[in-house]
């Protein structure tokens, strides 16, 4: 491959320095993995406890919500330090700590900042993530959470729990570099008043990395993509203004991303990559906004 003129490079880099420092202002206004989604508003009536309630969030993502006949839009910002790193003979620790927040009548696509008054809903899940080496390309990451979530509208509170089992294959192959990625997660949550419920999730999904010749602040930068599918192992309804509720059962995500190998920190917070996907099943569909492979 014939490398660019010495001009279009730095011309190329100094357009992913700018790239690189909008997408991160994004993923902290849209919390890393945020959808905004249109059509798919959740309701939770008093006298069921079938439909998605907004704890779920906390561990499942983002997602725009319909409580007490007006709009919350959750965005979720999926924190994270690793405590020890894996090796061969020894396990790796990670400490996560996903936190979603809630804002009233606020549209992801037409607002650019949501105000203070606007704060609805807040939950935080602190959980432990270890990370075991199976052989030179498996690994096997269970996890576990437990935490809070606060409804200020109704001065609500509510228990959040889960708990999940995720495998990363390294795919032998020289190029592109390849991943083949499989989980299943499980979210619940016992509110102060009413019944409690659960979610469980099964997803798998394969990405692509391809090297380039560029770099920024001395690191490679490499572009690509991953398709995901996404199965609810238990019923999850939603509903859309003015319309029946919906039953999603299967989703399926594209992705396209970019990064630097080595990956950037920031406070200490790894970013792997920064992506833009969309998500879609017969009943809806939803940009989303990421910052990793999700296993």
């Amino acid at each position: 491959m014939q490398c660019p003129p010495v001009e279009t490079e730095m011309r190329s880099a100094s357009f992913l320095k700018h790239a690189i420092i909008v997408l991160l202002l994004a993923m902290a206004v849209t919390g890393g993995q945020a959808r905004a989604q249109q059509t798919r508003m959740v309701e939770i009536p008093e006298d069921t406890g079938n439909l998605v309630h907004f704890s779920y969030a906390t561990l499942l993502g983002t997602g725009i919500y319909r409580l007490d006949d007006r709009t919350v839009t959750i965005f979720r910002i999926p924190l994270g330090w690793s405590i020890r790193e894996a090796v061969p003979d020894k396990f790796g620790i990670d400490f996560k700590l996903p936190v979603a927040i809630g804002f009233y009548d606020f549209d992801v696509l037409e607002d650019l900042i949501p105000v203070g008054d606007q704060l609805s809903t807040i939950s935080v899940a602190p959980g432990l993530e270890l990370q075991f080496l199976l052989g030179e390309r498996w690994q096997l990451k269970p996890a576990v959470y437990t935490g809070l979530g606060y409804d200020m509208s109704n001065e609500e509170a509510a228990w959040i729990y889960g708990g999940g089992i995720a495998a990363l294959y390294d795919i032998p192959v020289e190029y592109p570099q390849m991943n083949f990625g499989t989980a299943v997660l499980m979210s619940g949550y016992v509110p102060d008043d009413g019944e409690s419920d659960f979610i469980t999730r099964w997803s798998m999904g394969v990405d692509s990395l391809f090297l380039t010749p560029l770099e920024v602040w001395d690191k490679k930068v490499f572009l690509g993509g991953h398709v995901i599918g996404y199965y609810y192992l238990d019923k999850v309804q939603f509903q859309t203004i003015g319309a029946a509720p919906i039953e999603i059962t299967t989703e399926l995500e594209f992705g396209l991303f970019f990064g630097t190998r080595p990956a950037p920190k920031i406070f200490g917070i790894e970013i792997d990559r920064l992506g833009m996907g969309y998500r879609f099943s017969r009943q809806g569909d939803a940009v989303v906004f990421f910052a990793g492979f999700p296993f």
